[in-house]
């Protein structure tokens, strides 16, 4: 019998292996303690046909059940290389890349990428609830994954409402459209369809920045508790909002990934004068 495979089986099987509960995760060589879930290796990626390149020999670790932030003046790529943890800019025309992202030790490339984002989820700059109902909102992944069970579906749904500290705030009224919310209630129920999904992985993309003081609290204080369960990569142009809530901050600039570092210790005693300069308000 012969042992070769074809692509399709060979893409079926690793995304097999990706499900599977036991899988061993690497260690980091810089920090051992840490495991490994995504892994950028000399990474290039281009917009326009190779025209602009936004990203340069990106090497990069992001350990599970940590907060990596991502930090930089603005059009440094920080936002562009979070979307390429779940192939996002795939739906862009024009885009190219060189080198390699691996999740669990697996190319991306040669992921299913609806399993892939069920996997690594999303939450954006601006709160975007679906035009239905509360309950509707967060079930509506599970829906689309083919989950008919409506016990299972009320346990999940009630479950990362809790989990995102909003079910004490909408059960008299989880019937009622999800844009009914004000936005910082709004950036939750977001989080909440999106641990819905079980993920490995939340990506967050500037989640506060259209929220008031109070809203931002809410929501830093929820990251540092979803850390348990997920592991969480943020893009923020806020270095307070870093250093508060972060493990590990990645400073990146024209991008380059200028530093990466335990974010005490990037704060207390960066390692490049690019990085003292960043954060001392030289520019940015």
């Amino acid at each position: 019998m012969s042992l070769n495979l074809s692509k399709k089986h060979k893409k079926e099987q690793l995304n097999l292996d990706l499900l599977n509960p036991d899988l061993k995760l690497e260690h980091s060589s810089e920090f051992p303690n840490e495991e490994v879930i995504f892994k950028v290796n000399d990474y290039n990626f281009y917009y326009d046909k190779k025209e602009k390149m936004a990203l340069k020999n990106i090497n990069l670790e992001i350990f599970k059940n940590k907060v990596i932030a991502f930090i930089g003046p603005s059009g440094c790529g920080k936002s562009t290389l979070l979307r390429c943890f779940n192939r996002m800019n795939d739906l862009i025309d024009g885009c190219s890349k060189e080198g390699n992202i691996t999740y669990k030790g697996f190319d991306i490339d040669a992921l299913n990428t609806i399993q892939l984002r069920s996997k690594v989820g999303m939450v954006f700059q601006q709160p975007n609830p679906f035009p239905m109902s509360i309950y509707n909102n967060v079930a509506y992944g599970l829906r689309c994954q083919g989950m008919k069970d409506k016990g299972e579906l009320n346990k999940i749904v009630l479950n990362s409402l809790k989990d995102v500290g909003l079910y004490e705030e909408v059960k008299d009224r989880i019937t009622l459209s999800g844009t009914s919310l004000s936005g910082g209630q709004q950036q939750r129920l977001c989080i909440a369809r999106c641990i819905a999904m079980s993920p490995d992985v939340i990506l967050m993309d500037e989640p506060t920045s259209a929220l008031d003081p109070l809203a931002t609290l809410k929501i830093e204080e929820l990251i540092k508790k979803l850390k348990e369960k997920y592991t969480i990569v943020i893009v923020t142009h806020n270095m307070q909002q870093a250093a508060r809530i972060s493990d590990y901050t990645a400073f990146f600039m024209l991008g380059e990934l200028v530093e990466f570092s335990k974010t005490e210790d990037f704060f207390a005693r960066p390692k490049d004068k690019r990085s003292e300069d960043y954060i001392t308000g030289k520019f940015g």
